[in-house]
Formats: structure tokens, sequence, C-alpha cells
């Protein structure tokens, strides 16, 4: 199943690589990474109309005998998020996730960090053709979700926009 899951990521890392918008894309082994599972790292540069530079990383849970493949995508958008700025930015996010249509944003345990990470269940008895298509479709549906957010996003971090402001970008319940 690992050769499988590879060959996967291999074929997507090549999409990426042909991509004019991708600054490098690179398929990374469990065995080069010292984790339990290989990752395709993507950095796009100009992201967003902040035009930030983000790194996603792409990977199949590493788990055995299942019928169903767990394959992730997360974004790192910020990596120095002010302590000063967790609280408005939890709020932002906690609003925002309940409108987004595909995955999520969140801060890590100490909140210095934000990303986004959508998650899709693939089942282990199709095809690999159908596999690809349904890893592409959820890597560029997570790429253009979280591109949307992320200079709004940013500015709350920076404490360039105030959490209500924020609110009021969103649709209103």
């Amino acid at each position: 199943m690992d050769d499988r899951k590879r060959n996967l990521l291999d074929r997507l890392e090549g999409y990426f690589t042909a991509d004019e918008d991708i600054e490098e894309a690179s398929l990374f082994t469990k065995d080069e990474l010292n984790s339990p599972m290989d990752v395709l790292r993507i950095l796009i540069t100009d992201y967003g109309p902040g035009l930030t530079d983000v790194l996603a990383e792409c990977y199949f849970l590493p788990l055995q005998d299942t019928e169903v493949l767990y394959y992730d995508t997360v974004i790192t958008i910020l990596m120095d998020v002010p302590a000063e700025a967790v609280p408005a930015l939890s709020g932002a996010i906690t609003k925002l996730n309940f409108f987004l249509p595909y995955g999520g944003f969140a801060l890590n345990g100490d909140g210095s960090m934000l990303v986004y990470k959508a998650s899709a269940a693939l089942l282990s008895k199709d095809d690999d053709e159908k596999l690809y298509e349904a890893m592409e479709l959820s890597t560029d549906t997570a790429i253009l979700t979280a591109e949307s957010y992320t200079d709004l996003l940013s500015q709350v971090a920076d404490g360039s926009l105030s959490l209500n402001d924020f609110l009021e970008t969103l649709p209103q319940e």
C-alpha cells in the first residue's frame, strides 16, 4: 500500500511542478523525514491578495489494512502568530469555519501557527485514476479555499483588522 500511496503522491508532484503558480513541489519519503508517511510539499508564492508565501503538505494518514484512505492537505499560512492576536484570530477562525464548504482553519496548540487543513476519505478499492482525480480535486479545493481568507486572517493576526470588522465580511446567519 505504501508504494501505491507514494506513486499517487509522485503523480501529484508532477501536476504541481508543471503549474506556473507553484514555486516548488517535492515528494519526501518517510525515511527522509523520519516520519510515518511520505509527504508532498508544495511551496506556493504570491498566494492570496497579500501575495504571501505558504507551504502546503499533502499526505495519506499512515493507517494500514483499511478500506478507506485518509488523504490530508495542510497549508501553513503563518508561522509566528503574536500571542496577543490569538484570542481575536481564534474567534475569527471559529466563525469562519462554520461557513466553509470544505476543510477548516486552526491554530496549533500554543496558538503560534495558523494552518488550513482539509481531509478526504478515499475508497482504497477504487482504481488509481479515480484516487488521483479525487486527490487533485481535494488539494486544489484546499488551496483555493484557504487562499480566499489568508489575507483577511493575516490582517486579524497583525492587528490591522479587528475581529468585529472581520466578522462583517462573513455571511450573516
